[in-house]
């Protein structure tokens, strides 16, 4: 094991896994939010409820089979880092609709997305890429939703 990567169970590790999660987590529900928008509150609702069952379990499988040594905490941290990063933004879904709904996950997601940036390591280019990502993202679901 070299300087750079942790030994598996280390606190190091676990950050890591957990920005690796809330990470994936915040970019597929703000895509899944903007793509879905135009549909109600309902329709957000059931589909942010849709990814939390399948990407949330999903990573923390993922997670737990892909380490030789199989080890549950770090699936764990992996499931609810991600669970959280999916269920958060969807909240303001559970009491409006429409444009404001819209604007607050979208502040949500961003302020996530500035937590799991400063988590990262590196300089300034860890803002660049996560930023970059959740805005072109969001762009892309943003004129997907338009389509439908």
């Amino acid at each position: 094991m070299n300087e750079t990567t942790p030994a598996p169970g280390t606190s190091s590790s676990t950050l890591s896994t957990a920005i690796f999660g809330a990470a994936d987590g915040l970019v597929a529900t703000m895509a899944l939010i903007l793509v879905t928008m135009g549909h109600g509150h309902k329709v957000v609702l059931l589909a942010v409820f849709g990814l939390l069952v399948a990407e949330g379990l999903g990573m923390a499988a993922s997670e737990f089979l892909s380490d030789p040594q199989r080890d549950l905490k770090t699936a764990t941290v992996m499931g609810v880092a991600t669970s959280v990063a999916i269920v958060v933004p969807g909240i303001p879904w559970t009491f409006t609709s429409g444009g404001s709904a819209t604007l607050s996950s979208c502040v949500i997601g961003l302020i996530l997305a500035g937590v799991i940036a400063a988590a990262r390591p590196g300089g300034w280019a860890k803002w660049v890429q996560t930023y970059g990502v959740l805005i072109a993202v969001g762009a892309i679901a943003t004129l997907a939703g338009h389509l439908s």
